[in-house]
């Protein structure tokens, strides 16, 4: 009995000692074994916006009132500045009513185009119908004339008629043919005189066509300057969700007259922000296009924001004596806080080439 108990003993220990074994090379696997370490780029970066709205005006306007400053948030529909935009609104209504005078000038022209074209085509114009007339008379009394001397040569070979008397007769008919194309000349001429006077008609009606179109013109370039999705009436309005207002170039009492524009200030809308990242040139090479980023701004490092790789530029600069590549980076979790112009320490992942 105390033999078997003996085995029974020595075989527990056994077993024990060798799970012990087994837990141990456990143990020493697991504490061997190999973590691969994150590895980053660390950057510098700046926080920027890729829309900026550029508020300009090119129209004749006086700056009444600036409502805004330097960094100041603004959502759409704010009042950024006031404008007296009469003198300008003045000068459109002028061009206006000399488009309306010039088209009515047109019109009255076009009829008369018209009228007289139509008077030559019918022969409704009173002079040609007038010459008309004088040549069927004088056609009449021509022919008339004719037969009479047809008849008075018959009696000048009967000897009832000298010679004196058929002449005298003759010059009556030669007269009687004068008048006819005297008669034909007229009206050719006044016809000839209208067509002038179309031609002329018609000149006039393509100049002064020229002249709306080329007005009509200057007044829809004059609206659509004022035709703005910043402009509201006599303000400068935001028209950007969220927004913060930088490079005011203006202040109260300011008269624009630049046709070709001037900026009163710009907008940077806060709903499209990215950072944008210098990258030194040897640690280039391990960045790719979708790599996961961690940013944190410095005017609160304990702030943490993710972002990936969205561009690398193909074109190496020279900044603060160092060759660097930007690279843009996305912000996947922005807030209110992260402003336009922030500073930030970026930590781009990779995966080293083994």
């Amino acid at each position: 009995m105390r033999r078997i108990l003996m085995i029974v003993l020595i075989g527990v220990l056994m077993l024990s000692i060798s799970g012990c074994g087994k837990e141990t090379e456990k143990t020493e696997d697991k504490s061997t074994a190999k973590v691969e370490p994150k590895q980053v780029i660390e950057a510098f970066g700046t926080v920027k916006s890729t829309e900026v709205k550029n508020i300009t005006i090119d129209f004749l306007t006086e700056v009444t009132k600036v409502n805004v400053v330097e960094g100041q948030r603004v959502k759409r529909g704010d009042a950024l500045l006031s404008l007296d935009s009469r003198n300008y609104l003045t000068q459109i209504r002028d061009k206006d009513f000399e488009i309306k005078t010039l088209q009515l000038e047109l019109s009255g022209l076009n009829r008369d185009y018209i009228a007289k074209g139509r008077s030559l085509d019918e022969s409704t114009d009173p002079d040609i119908r007038k010459y008309i007339n004088d040549q069927k008379h004088a056609e009449e009394s021509l022919s008339k004339a004719l037969d009479d001397l047809s008849a008075r040569e018959a009696l000048y070979k009967t000897g009832a008629l000298s010679q004196s008397e058929l002449n005298e007769f003759k010059e009556t008919v030669n007269e009687k043919e004068k008048s006819v194309q005297d008669a034909r000349f007229s009206e050719a001429n006044t016809r000839k005189e209208i067509q002038q006077e179309l031609d002329q008609l018609k000149t006039s009606i393509d100049q002064k066509s020229l002249m709306v179109t080329s007005k009509e013109l200057d007044l829809q370039g004059m609206q659509e300057k004022m035709n703005k999705s910043y402009i509201n009436g006599n303000d400068i309005v935001a028209d950007v969700p969220s927004g913060v207002v930088t490079e005011v170039g203006c202040v109260q009492g300011d008269i624009i007259t630049n046709d070709e524009g001037k900026k009163l200030l710009s907008i940077l809308n806060k709903d499209k922000l990215v950072i944008e990242a210098d990258v030194a040139e040897e640690f280039i090479k391990d960045v790719r296009i979708g790599a996961d980023v961690i940013i944190n701004p410095q005017a609160d490092k304990t702030r943490t924001y993710q972002g990936k790789v969205m561009s690398i530029a193909e074109k190496a600069v020279l900044k603060n004596n160092e060759t660097i590549i930007p690279v843009r980076i996305s912000i996947e979790n922005p807030d209110s806080f992260l402003l336009p112009e922030f500073n930030v320490d970026v930590k781009i992942d990779f995966v080293s080439k083994k």
